[in-house]
């Protein structure tokens, strides 16, 4: 009933894949191979394919962000019902709860406003997202697509403007910084006042995935 009254609202799946998202524009020297400046808009991001970037960094997000993400159909409902559950202990919508498809769906389509209508039809794209495609497609969007602070968007971009070098070659650690930047890219970013907080979160991220 739910999906009925939200449906005509909302884009269409299969357009996901159609979606554009900005990327800058690099200028280089005359070899092509020194980059001399990069020019962008609201965001500043490089689409890299998901071979491009080390398992360490997608180990990293899904013990994070999602442990159960090659397993569930989109939504995770345990997670839904621990989430609710806080929520209800807190008397605040704080916890979401939420996939990396959900995280996804809301990052390319909605707001961060905490709405029930919202949180529905980002459940009823979610599942037909993950429906229509692969986890490795989905997993490669939404690294690309996220938020990492400074007007920085997707990881490639992050590691460049961060680290001075592509995401194929940082670190353990430094993909776990990247992956502590997706709970609050502008609270922790680096080049604020919270760099403590931002590096507690990165061994936050190592602890997950030693477990």
């Amino acid at each position: 009933i739910l999906s009925i009254i939200f449906a005509k609202d909302l884009p269409r799946p299969e357009k996901f894949s159609e979606k554009q998202s900005a990327q800058s524009t690099k200028i280089y020297d005359k070899t092509g191979k020194v980059g001399l400046y990069e020019i962008y808009g609201e965001e500043k991001r490089t689409i890299v394919p998901l071979s491009a970037m080390p398992d360490r960094l997608k180990q990293a997000v899904i013990a994070t962000e999602d442990a159960n993400f090659y397993e569930h159909f989109g939504i995770d409902p345990m997670a839904i019902l621990r989430s609710v559950l806080i929520n209800l202990k807190l008397k605040k919508a704080s916890y979401g709860g939420s996939t990396i498809s959900q995280q996804l769906i809301r990052s390319a389509y909605f707001s961060n406003e905490k709405t029930f209508q919202r949180k529905i039809k980002e459940i009823i794209l979610a599942l037909e997202l993950d429906r229509r495609y692969s986890k490795d497609q989905i997993l490669e969007w939404y690294l690309n697509q996220i938020p990492l602070g400074s007007n920085t968007y997707g990881v490639e971009a992050a590691s460049q403007t961060y680290f001075q070098k592509s995401v194929s070659e940082i670190s353990l650690a430094e993909a776990a910084a990247l992956v502590a930047l997706i709970r609050a890219p502008s609270f922790l970013s680096p080049y604020g006042d919270y760099k403590d907080n931002l590096l507690g979160r990165k061994d936050y991220v190592l602890e997950r995935m030693v477990k």
